[in-house]
């Protein structure tokens, strides 16, 4: 009698043990690319501040234009890699040509993808205006608070979560807020125009941010399928937006000049063009590590868990604030309201990750 011998998928866990280590394998992952995330989000806007204080952002858009060339790179990048990974006889059958002639897209599948980038597009650029309006820490707070938004559009779309996970989402987005507050004070006491500046960037960031937190949910559900992973998306849609930013940048060179354009502002602020150069090369790999994390989150954990992230991100900036700018800026040290919200947000973060608990089955004598 011949035995059904089927060799086991490496994916398949074949007794619990197995299955336990690649449930710790897996979270192993989205931790690391968790962290990746946050520091990488969180050095960001740092570096487009700098550019800020140095002239080198404005109508041309470029630290935005830095963000979708990154995001276009993210599946060919991926495909770089894997391709190291790949049997000799597989190299030698895959090429570039059927890799870009398997990128055609046709019908729905094509008006979901259309969607997702135009709410994309349109949610970085309010948010990269905000940006421009309220500097870099109030932007990270107002951000991180996308996981509300997530939790709730995921909701809409068809997803359940448990009482413990919306008290960790409640928890994540309470901390937030509370981070907050010193920059609204300090907003405050700058004066009425500070204020109202201060009132429009963050409404512009708001906005953005409930609309990136669709694009996300909208982004999870058309990469669900096996026709479509997040890498290519991402690709997608970054193709889309640096296309469009890229065409802007010609008509303004074409009507202003290089020197109007890019080099009058940046000398006009003391700033060195090579340096600048230099940042925007800093950027874009920043910005590529944080869309490939991004991505391999969306994956990996889905739209809620990406944005709590941001929650992690939260944490970096304070804990750099306090270490690198306390002893120069009182405003950046850690204060009773700033530790509260670091540890709402924590804890937040663990209570919607953790699992409960289930009971143990009695054992029944053998018979």
């Amino acid at each position: 009698m011949q035995r059904n011998l089927r060799k086991p998928d490496d994916n398949e866990p074949t007794t619990p043990k197995g299955a336990a280590k690649t449930n710790r394998g897996r979270h192993v992952h989205v931790a690391l690319c968790a962290l990746a995330y946050a520091a990488s989000g969180a050095l960001q806007p740092t570096l487009v501040d700098w550019l800020r204080s140095n002239g080198a952002t404005g109508v041309a858009m470029l630290p935005m234009l830095a963000n979708t060339l990154a995001v276009a790179c993210v599946a060919p990048l991926r495909e770089l890699l894997l391709s190291e990974k790949r049997s000799y006889i597989d190299r030698q059958q895959w090429s570039w040509v059927s890799y870009i002639k398997s990128w055609r897209l046709k019908g729905k599948l094509l008006r979901r993808v259309a969607f997702v980038a135009f709410l994309d597009f349109l949610a970085n650029v309010l948010v990269m205006i905000g940006l421009l309006f309220v500097g870099a820490g109030v932007y990270a707070v107002l951000f991180s608070s996308g996981v509300a938004f997530a939790a709730l559009f995921s909701t809409v779309n068809g997803k359940r979560y448990s009482l413990r996970q919306w008290c960790g989402v409640a928890l994540a987005t309470l901390g937030m807020a509370l981070n907050g507050l010193a920059s609204v004070e300090d907003a405050l006491d700058a004066g009425h125009g500070a204020l109202g500046r201060f009132e429009l960037g963050a409404g512009v960031i708001l906005g953005g941010t409930a609309l990136h937190s669709l694009s996300l949910v909208c982004a999870e559900s058309v990469s669900a399928g096996e026709e479509l992973t997040s890498f290519r998306l991402a690709t997608y849609v970054g193709g889309v937006e640096a296309s469009v930013l890229l065409a802007h940048n010609v008509v303004l060179l074409l009507a202003r000049g290089a020197d109007k354009l890019y080099l009058k502002h940046i000398l006009k602020h003391q700033g060195d063009p090579t340096t600048v150069f230099i940042v925007y090369v800093a950027l874009w790999f920043a910005d590529l590590c944080h869309a490939l994390a991004h991505y391999a989150l969306l994956a990996g954990a889905g739209a809620v868990a990406l944005t709590l992230s941001r929650g992690v991100q939260m944490l970096f900036v304070v804990g750099i604030a306090e270490l690198a700018f306390c002893g120069d800026d009182a405003r950046a040290c850690l204060t009773p309201v700033k530790f509260a919200s670091v540890a709402s947000v924590a804890f937040g973060i663990l209570l919607y990750a953790s699992k409960p608990k289930r009971p143990k089955r009695e054992l029944l004598p053998a018979q």
